[in-house]
């Protein structure tokens, strides 16, 4: 991520589903890995944040998840025009 830069491009990303492991903890919004090198992202269809939430994505970071985190940062199918 830039500095002052709200919406950046995510490339093209390969999603797939994977079965429930045993050791992931199951919260409202998914299964949470607890991998510090995973950043569990927040899918939304639009920029309107609350109803339109469709999945959790976990990414994999080079820096602390909580970077991420403190920053709320989430992926945005669709920008408002």
């Amino acid at each position: 991520s830039r500095l002052k830069e709200l919406m950046p491009p995510m490339p093209v990303i390969y999603v797939k589903a994977v079965p429930v492991q045993p050791e992931w903890e199951a919260s409202p919004v998914g299964y949470l890995r607890g991998d510090p090198q995973i950043y569990e992202c927040p899918v939304y269809t639009t920029s309107f944040r609350g109803p339109t939430y469709i999945f959790l994505a976990t990414l994999k970071t080079h820096v602390p998840a909580t970077k991420w985190i403190l920053s709320g940062c989430a992926l945005v199918l669709q920008l408002d025009t």
